[in-house]
């Protein structure tokens, strides 16, 4: 069973109200069938713009992420169930993915130069070819 997170925005509810419609969120996971792996409230905050929901215009909403296991089936039956429940502003669940550092797989490059000493040699044998050529402009000029 893959992992997944479920992200919610939530109206700005007081506690107990908030209380129900998260457990109502992790209700229906259980019922079919997931399990739920952990929570996390982030709390109220405003959100970056105006939401209409269920006929209702928000301006902040409460942020909870849900991290459950389940079969694929279950994001798209959690949508259908959560769309309905008028207490949820948004929601969002997508595939938890496991990071692997990139550094783990082979040799890591973050732009570093290769061989310094070769990079500065063809800087200087440039610098030096413009002075070179300035110069004898210069003596040109003069003579």
């Amino acid at each position: 069973m893959p992992t997944y997170e479920m992200s919610l925005i939530l109206k700005a509810l007081q506690r107990p109200e908030l209380v129900q419609v998260i457990k109502r969120s992790c209700t229906h996971i259980l019922e079919k069938g997931g399990i739920i792996r952990g929570m996390e409230n982030l709390g109220l905050k405003p959100l970056p713009h105006r939401k209409k929901a269920h006929g209702e215009r928000h301006c902040e909403g409460n942020y909870v992420l849900i991290r459950f296991d389940g079969n694929t089936l279950l994001p798209s039956q959690l949508n259908d169930v959560l769309r309905r429940d008028t207490d949820v502003i948004m929601k969002t669940v997508f595939l938890d993915e496991v990071f692997t550092p990139p550094c783990t797989v082979k040799a890591c490059e973050f732009g570093e130069i290769k061989n310094p000493d070769h990079e500065k040699r063809l800087w200087w044998s440039r610098v030096n070819r413009r002075y070179v050529r300035m110069e004898r402009r210069k003596a040109e000029k003069k003579a």
